[in-house]
């Protein structure tokens, strides 16, 4: 521990560049802590690590994405899905509510094991949205609802 130390004064003696400056005025307001709660947090994490990935979310390649955030008035982790809005289009409405179902339940699968509370799908509210924000479907208490096409 102590040759350690010792390298690292003499590295950084000789490479003064190295050592770490104070920010620039402009970005000091940045590093002052933010007040998010534990499940911004926790959904923030679990998207960079898990969701950031390509992901084949169904065989009829109708999800691209999935956003996540927190409903805090409600106590509801939400989810946005962008849909393929010409795949949507070219699938019967049965077949859509089953996929949007089934991504839903495949996101909380995943989210499991840093946010128990989901599993099964339960204290979710998800949407599904095409390129240009129009909401296609709605998942609340378990039921996928289409809007009229």
């Amino acid at each position: 521990m102590r040759k350690t130390i010792i390298l690292l004064a003499v590295v950084a003696s000789l490479f003064p560049s190295l050592t770490v400056a104070a920010p620039p005025g402009g970005l000091r307001k940045y590093l002052q802590p933010a007040n998010i709660t534990t499940l911004d947090w926790l959904l923030l994490k679990a998207e960079v690590s898990s969701f950031a990935r390509d992901i084949r979310w169904d065989e009829y390649a109708l999800v691209d994405s999935v956003s996540l955030y927190a409903i805090n008035q409600r106590g509801l982790v939400g989810m946005t899905f962008l849909v393929n809005k010409d795949r949507f289009i070219a699938v019967p409405d049965a077949i859509a509510k089953k996929v949007f179902a089934d991504v839903v339940l495949q996101a909380c699968k995943i989210l499991k094991h840093s946010i128990p509370e989901v599993e099964g799908a339960i204290n979710v509210y998800a949407n599904f949205v095409v390129v240009r924000g129009d909401v296609v479907a709605t998942f609340k208490q378990g039921q996928v609802s289409l809007e009229s096409r």
